[in-house]
């Protein structure tokens, strides 16, 4: 099994579904850290990545070069087995000031 960090981007299956939640195999940005990911649960909890072009407020543009191309939805924000969900990395993870938006954007959603 892989090892996945805070920041790493990777594709997974997304299904099953309900309502408006993101479907399907995609990318998505894993937001929780390495220790809890790895050491204290199955889980690891992420963010699904959408190629539809956005301005909502809380959808962050991935800079161009990045592993993944698109943009994170903040509000669709999960907990997942990425081992269940058959996930792979893309590639080299998300750049620390586009990472930092992601953790203030994911805060003010909670309030903290």
């Amino acid at each position: 099994m892989s090892v996945f960090e805070q920041g790493d981007l990777i594709e997974m299956d997304f299904g099953p579904t309900l309502g408006h939640e993101p479907q399907k195999r995609r990318p998505a940005l894993v937001v929780s850290v390495g220790f809890f990911n790895n050491v204290l649960s199955n889980l690891a909890v992420v963010c699904p990545i959408t190629s539809v072009p956005s301005t909502h407020p809380l959808h962050v543009c991935i800079p161009d070069g990045s592993a993944a191309r698109g943009w994170i939805c903040l509000e669709a924000i999960r907990a997942v087995d990425l081992r269940q969900r058959h996930a792979v990395s893309l590639g080299d993870p998300l750049d620390a000031k586009t990472m930092a938006h992601v953790l203030d954007g994911i805060g003010g959603i909670f309030g903290i």
